[in-house]
């Protein structure tokens, strides 16, 4: 056994069925229903989710262990239990759909449940918990106790303290965040009947194109027939002159058919509720985002997603002792290398100086592979002359002698 394997190893017990006494909330029962999802189904909604699920499924989760805090000195952990299931959560999802899907759901339904399975106390896989409806409840020990509906109709019992739960608008309850429904019901009321009033005036705008009125009073049967006639003659594919003719027994009025629209201000307010609610731009969402516009979600969105979920995943991942020898869950979500061209050079030419970055890290911001250690990709690159940081003592010493002569 190595010595990374042996720093990593993990004893952890098998979890108990029963616990001892939990904290007594205000209310005893929670029952939630997912109406939130219903929001998803309309477009402008689901762009939004999507777009904020694609950009933080972007990010790499890492199990590290700190061995000095003061200086950021860390081990990354690449053997135990834990590092090998965030790299592969469960059989059927890679590491990018378990991200996704929890983002989605955390923007959804604003309460997500991840399931850590364990088998002879050792992790072996993360379940994010797709349901329909929940509900929180003690037993007759005081025992928190979390039942779930599932959308294929089976119903899941599981203790609380075994779920990792993330909250979203974790403000009215003590255990659970906030419902979308009464939020959002109003803002997808609004679009859906903005749809609804563009499809139907469209559909109501090609049926009638214009009105054929009869000079004299005619049977009813004889009307229908001359309609029929009439749109037959010259309303077909087959008037290819595009000239109407009628006689002296009735009167043809055109009817010019215009689409329905609803005015670009009130779609406009409509769009911008949504965007306010998630946070996001909408050059965000449709992928032509400025790097401000993308550092401003980023800032205000993809981060705090980022500590919240790696803080949730290292307190339910790790016991006491673990995390007492430093062990955690980190994020690396690099927003440079999404940023254009011309901010990278930017902050490359600003940095370089410092000695900040290896060259290696450099070529990654600008998408170019890494270069071996024997061609320097690993030398931190400063600006004098961008010498090597190795070879700077002997650079100032010559350029000390020459000034000297």
């Amino acid at each position: 056994m190595s010595i990374l394997d042996k720093l990593f190893r993990r004893n952890v017990p098998a979890r108990r069925s029963e616990r001892s006494q939990v904290l007594r909330y205000d209310i005893n029962q929670y029952n939630f229903k997912t109406w939130d999802k219903k929001s998803i189904e309309l477009y402008l909604i689901r762009a939004v989710i999507d777009a904020l699920a694609r950009n933080i499924a972007k990010m790499q989760l890492e199990a590290v262990m700190y061995t000095d805090r003061e200086i950021s000195m860390k081990k990354i952990d690449r053997s135990s239990d834990v590092a090998r299931v965030i790299r592969h959560p469960n059989r059927f999802m890679t590491a990018y759909d378990f991200i996704y899907k929890v983002a989605a759901l955390y923007y959804v339904t604003n309460n997500v449940f991840i399931w850590p399975e364990y088998k002879d106390g050792r992790l072996v896989a993360l379940w994010p918990i797709n349901y329909q409806d929940f509900q929180l409840f003690e037993n007759e020990n005081g025992t928190l106790i979390a039942k779930f509906r599932l959308n294929y109709r089976h119903t899941y019992t599981v203790l609380y303290d075994d779920l990792i739960h993330l909250r979203n608008h974790y403000i009215d309850d003590d255990l659970v965040g906030s419902s979308n429904t009464k939020t959002l019901l109003p803002v997808c009321e609004l679009m859906n009947t903005q749809n609804q009033g563009i499809i139907n005036g469209i559909k109501n705008s090609a049926i009638i194109r214009g009105i054929l009125k009869s000079v004299n009073v005619i049977k009813e049967a004889d009307l229908v027939k001359a309609r029929d006639q009439f749109v037959q003659d010259n309303l077909s594919a087959s008037n290819n002159g595009g000239v109407i003719v009628v006689d002296g027994k009735f009167d043809y009025t055109n009817l010019e058919s215009k689409p329905y629209v609803i005015d670009a201000e009130t779609l406009e307010e409509s769009k911008k509720m949504v965007f306010d609610y998630f946070g996001v731009n909408e050059g965000f969402v449709s992928n032509k985002f400025t790097a401000d516009e993308y550092e401003a979600v980023y800032e205000g969105r993809l981060e705090p997603f980022a500590v919240m979920f790696t803080q949730a995943l290292t307190h339910g991942l790790y016991t006491e002792r673990e995390l007492g020898f430093g062990n955690e869950i980190e994020a690396n979500m690099s927003k440079v290398k999404y940023q254009t061209i011309r901010a990278i050079t930017s902050l490359i030419s600003a940095t370089n100086q410092l000695g900040l970055f290896r060259k290696n890290e450099y070529r990654e911001m600008l998408g170019y592979p890494p270069l071996p250690d024997e061609d320097g990709g690993n030398d931190i690159v400063i600006s004098l002359n961008y010498t090597n940081s190795q070879n700077l003592d002997e650079y100032q010493e010559v350029g000390g002698n020459d000034n000297a002569e």
